[in-house]
């Protein structure tokens, strides 16, 4: 889910919400804050959402459907060209959530229940990229692994990439294009693992846009 602007109070309280968290952190923003931005009373706020924990809680219901799409999203992935799709989406709920990965200790720390649906997030995130990496050599784009487990390391590699991209972003605030540069990381770091047919398909498809 993507709460789009405008349709009810309830969703311009949420997107508000989620745009503040972006920019300030999620312990930073005060109700008022979210009021104020809103166009409405904190009264107004109150009858919705009685407190910055239920605001949270509801934003972390949409974050799940949103990153279970994209998960379930794994078993459309057939070539290349594909997953590159694929981790543009992933970029783009990156960006829409950036708090949901910038904030995760103080998540952690006063939200446990939604750190919890964090964690299973990541969880699946790993068995579904590894599964597919496996796919991938039975369909001649990968390499056998060299060792048991090769490939759920590499997803794990990959997850760490996702996960803290957007704090690399904050760090460097330079003017890279960072969905290319997410994009090339982890392509990098896939690409020592293609058969002859992988490489021919991944320069012919997906290292000119990344490249040249």
């Amino acid at each position: 889910m993507i709460f789009m602007s405008g349709h009810t109070t309830r969703d311009k309280i949420l997107e508000v919400s989620i745009r503040l968290f972006n920019q300030q952190g999620v312990q930073n923003v005060r109700l008022q804050q979210i009021a104020d931005m809103a166009g409405i009373s904190i009264g107004n706020l109150a009858y919705h959402f009685y407190d910055k924990k239920k605001i949270l809680t509801d934003i972390a219901l949409g974050i799940d459907e949103a990153f279970s799409q994209a998960t379930a999203g794994w078993k459309d992935i057939h070539q290349l060209i594909d997953l590159d799709n694929h981790l543009s989406h992933q970029y783009y709920l990156l960006n829409t959530y950036a708090f949901y990965f910038l904030d995760i200790v103080d998540i952690k720390r006063f939200y446990p229940e939604i750190y919890r649906g964090r964690k299973e997030q990541t969880n699946q995130f790993i068995e579904h990229l590894t599964a597919w990496l496996e796919r991938s050599v039975e369909s001649r784009l990968f390499l056998p692994p060299q060792r048991p487990g090769q490939y759920a390391d590499l997803s794990k590699m990959i997850w760490f990439i996702s996960a803290f991209w957007m704090s690399k972003k904050r760090i460097y605030q330079d003017e890279e294009d960072f969905e290319f540069g997410f994009k090339k990381m982890i392509w990098q770091q896939l690409e020592p693992f293609f058969t002859p047919e992988g490489k021919s398909e991944f320069d012919i498809l997906i290292a000119p846009g990344l490249f040249y």
